[in-house]
């Protein structure tokens, strides 16, 4: 028996696409690239527009963010997180004990070190004023900021649970290590040692309350409260976090911190 070839109608023919240009390629993978980092652009302007309006974001400013941001903002993020994160999680990180060893070895002890011997280094020229440089081995000496941690954990795709217990861990102790690591050790190179305040260690128990306090009233109670209204209405928190996209808040509120 012979076979026919089959006529296609001109409906059943298959579409042929077209190639996308070239040109348009490169634009889709630029967009892509810039959404992807949406943060750390949003970041560089938010910074751009605390230089040209300082007023709204300082000490006393429009907004006064001494309270607005530094708990408001804080407080804000913390609560999103306890709607967010399975209570189990946080326990489960919370035993975590190597995890909590090795960041915090390397978050105050190794970068601390980094930084000094940059410090160190720097000051043998005179291009950078030693009140600087102090400046700069104090930021290696402090713990991370619980508020950034988290949401760029959060944007990074991480595990929130183990960083929020982590940088808490870190945060609880940076008040007690820090001070001792600027008095005892790293102020008193030669470099250093007219920075050392005579009296360094007198203000220290006025430091741990004020650090508590706002730790406690930014970081725990919201953080408390976020899981007990996800335990009690469990379903109702997912689906309006799913919907609402409650991670995106925190991210917002990390901009108004920078600025």
């Amino acid at each position: 028996m012979g076979t026919e070839p089959i006529q296609l109608q001109s409906s059943e023919r298959p579409e042929v696409k077209k190639p996308i240009p070239a040109w348009l390629r490169v634009l889709k993978r630029i967009g892509g690239f810039l959404l992807d980092q949406w943060l750390l652009l949003a970041m560089g302007l938010v910074i751009l527009l605390a230089y040209f309006f300082p007023s709204v974001g300082k000490h006393g400013g429009y907004i006064r963010s001494e309270y607005t941001v530094t708990y408001g903002a804080v407080a804000l993020i913390f609560f999103t997180s306890g709607l967010t994160l399975p209570f189990d999680k946080l326990v489960k990180h919370a035993k975590n004990i190597r995890l909590h060893i090795i960041v915090q070895i390397t978050s105050f002890l190794l970068t601390s070190a980094v930084f000094f011997g940059i410090a160190c280094a720097a000051s043998t020229s005179s291009v950078l004023e030693t009140s600087t440089l102090v400046g700069f081995i104090a930021t290696g000496a402090l713990p991370t900021t619980i508020n950034s941690n988290v949401v760029m954990t959060r944007q990074a795709g991480g595990d929130v649970a183990a960083t929020m217990v982590s940088v808490t861990i870190g945060n609880f102790l940076g008040p007690f290590i820090t001070p001792l690591l600027m008095v005892k050790l790293y102020l008193r190179a030669p470099a250093f040692a007219a920075w050392l305040p005579e009296e360094a260690l007198d203000n220290l128990p006025g430091l741990y309350r004020n650090v508590m306090f706002q730790m406690g009233l930014s970081v725990y109670v919201p953080l408390v409260v976020g899981q007990i209204v996800r335990a009690i209405w469990t379903k109702q928190v997912e689906w309006t976090a799913a919907k609402l996209r409650l991670g995106k808040i925190g991210s917002l509120c990390l901009l108004s911190l920078i600025w």
